[in-house]
This record gives C-alpha cells, sequence and structure tokens, in this order.
C-alpha cells in the first residue's frame, strides 16, 4: 500500500511540475471563465426583463444564480474537461515505455498493481484539485460581477455538479491510460482518445441519423384515389352522400397514418436514447442539465434541489458505471501488457 501512494505522490509532482499540464490547466480555466462571463451577461438581461416587466404575455420569471453556470456546464465541460483529462493520461504508461524508465521502476520491489493503481489515484487527485480551481474561480467572478450571493441550496447544486464532473473527468482519465497501455506510440494514444472523445460528443446526433434510416416514414400524402362506390343504372346519388362518404375514407386515412407516424416517432426515440446511453457525454449532460434546475416541471414551477437529485440520480449511476467499467478495463490491459 505504500508503495502505491509512492507512485501517486510522483505522478502528482511531475503533473504540477509540468508546462504542458499548466498550459492545459491554464486554458481550461480561461474557458470556464469566459462561459461564465457569458453566463453573467445572460444572467443580467433575464434580470433586466423581469425588473422591466412584460406588456405582453405572462411576466418573465426571476433568474436564479444558479443559470449563470449553464454555458459552462452544458457548453465548456463535456468537450474541455475531457480534453484536460486525456492530455493528462494519454502518455501514463508509454512515455514511461518510450524513456525506459517502466522497466527501472517495476525493478523495485513494487507490484504491477501498485503502479497502475497510483496512476490512476494521482490522476484523479489532479483532476479533481483542477475542476475545483475551475468552479471556485468561476464562482467567484459570478459573485463579484453580479454582486448577488449563491443560496445554500445554489452551492449543494454546484457541489453536486462538481462531484459529477469529477466522475466523468475518471471515465477519460481511465480511457486515456487504458489507449496509453495498449499502443506504444503516445500519438497512436492522443488520437484514439480524441476520436472516441469526439464519437462520444458526436452519438446522440449520430443516434439521430441513423434512427431516421432505420425507422422510416413516407411524409407524402396518399393517392387521391380510393376504392369506387357502385351506383345502379337510374340510381340518382345526391353529392351529399358522395362527399359524405369520400370525406369518411379520407378521415380514416389520415388517423391510420396519424397513428403510424406517432409509432415511428416513438420508435426512433427509443432508439436514440439507447444508443445514447452509450456515451458518457451524454450521461453527463443529461446529469448537470437536471441539477441546474433549469427545467420545469408540467405545472411551471421550479423544481428543488430534493426533486433534481432524485431526478438525475440515475444518470450519476451510469456515468459511474460507465468509469468505474474504464477503469477496469485500463487495469486488465496493464497487467497482461508485456512491458
Amino acid at each position: 500500500m505504500g508503495s502505491l501512494w509512492d507512485v501517486g505522490a510522483k505522478q502528482v509532482r511531475d503533473s504540477f511540475s509540468s508546462r504542458k499540464f499548466l498550459m492545459v490547466l491554464g486554458l481550461f480555466l480561461v474557458f470556464s471563465l469566459g462561459s461564465v462571463y457569458i453566463g453573467v451577461d445572460n444572467y443580467q438581461q433575464q434580470l433586466e426583463d423581469f425588473r422591466s416587466g412584460s406588456v405582453y404575455g405572462p411576466a418573465p420569471e426571476k433568474p436564479s444564480l444558479i443559470d449563470v453556470f449553464a454555458p459552462m456546464m452544458q457548453l465548456n465541460m463535456p468537450l474541455a474537461a475531457a480534453l484536460l483529462a486525456l492530455l493528462l493520461s494519454y502518455d501514463a504508461v508509454s512515455k514511461e515505455r518510450e524513456d525506459g524508465t517502466i522497466e527501472l521502476l517495476l525493478s523495485y520491489p513494487v507490484y504491477r498493481d501498485e503502479v497502475i493503481n497510483g496512476k490512476l489515484v494521482a490522476g484523479i487527485f489532479t483532476l479533481s484539485f483542477a475542476s475545483l480551481m475551475a468552479f471556485t474561480t468561476s464562482a467567484g467572478l459570478a459573485i463579484f460581477m453580479t454582486g448577488v450571493l449563491p443560496t445554500v441550496e445554489e452551492l449543494s447544486r454546484l457541489c453536486f455538479m462538481w462531484f459529477g464532473t469529477v466522475i466523468y473527468l475518471g471515465f477519460f482519465l481511465a480511457l486515456g491510460t487504458l489507449f496509453s497501455t495498449v499502443f506504444r506510440s503516445s500519438w497512436r494514444s492522443l488520437l484514439a482518445s480524441a476520436a472516441f472523445l469526439l464519437a462520444f460528443l458526436a452519438t446522440p446526433f449520430l443516434a439521430n441519423i441513423a434512427a431516421s434510416h432505420i425507422y422510416t416514414f413516407d411524409d407524402s400524402p396518399p393517392s387521391s384515389g380510393g376504392p369506387s362506390v357502385p351506383v345502379e343504372r337510374g340510381m340518382a346519388v345526391s353529392s351529399d352522400v358522395a362527399v359524405s362518404g369520400s370525406t369518411g375514407v379520407d378521415i380514416g386515412r389520415s388517423s391510420e397514418r396519424e397513428e403510424k407516424r406517432k409509432e415511428v416517432e416513438q420508435k426512433r426515440e427509443n432508439f436514440k436514447k439507447i444508443v445514447s446511453r452509450l456515451s458518457p457525454s451524454t450521461s453527463y449532460s443529461n446529469y448537470v442539465g437536471t441539477m441546474l434546475g433549469t427545467s420545469y416541471n408540467q405545472q411551471g414551477v421550479e423544481p428543488t434541489m430534493r426533486e433534481s437529485l432524485m431526478s438525475s440520480i440515475g444518470y450519476l449511476v451510469y456515468l459511474l458505471s460507465q468509469t468505474m467499467l474504464m477503469f477496469t478495463a485500463s487495469y486488465a490491459a496493464f497487467m497482461r501488457q508485456d512491458l
């Protein structure tokens, strides 16, 4: 156990002394602050609309300080945070193998599992610290620009979103470590990690395209021709009866087409949900979107902290299971790899 912490401490020191990591961390903080700046601008505009009222329609709702973090959590974190984790881990093993230090490390009285576990623990600690810096600096900027202190509920929402972000970062940390173990070249590891990140981010879009091609529906109107009504010679048929019969047939066809369309749309939605669950980025976006509390229920009432947590706990558990699965894969690959 002591060797594990020794390996982890060395990895943390190497990360914080690396100019590459410090540069990436600086860009990550800049993007986070920029996203919060955009959120503050939107917040002030909504607050101005609330104070001035609305001449037409219902009065706008008073904005919450948590709305300031919506651009940061929905746009910046899914991409920038994942990139930070990948850039920290894509050469965790391959770089030491290229430098020849992995053989030297394993020559000491240290078990192989302590090496990989130490690297993963050190990566989680480093990324947790980096994300905590992003959250605290962003919150400080929001308070400074708005002059509003967050409530206990808003702070709780931020803490839960930070916790979900750490789990999300852990997935890509393990993914980068896995490719760093499988590929002997750091550049191949980086390219494979970046390709998977783009695929995960594009999963909802790709699932939508695939669903449209798998479950098709012809939107063109049906032909006007229909079964003719037999009329005996010499029998007079009123125009009202003819129109009524034609209208009844058209209504029946329209009803069938509407039911078919709804059935196809339901199949498409189920397919997109199933495929999107494969992406940790989708699970994370659903989790933080629910924890922001910006989605109102059918009565138009803002959900409480408890309601948001109960609605988002499923996304968090699923994201945690994906992260643990990736940790297991990276651990198994390192233990079986010929170093």
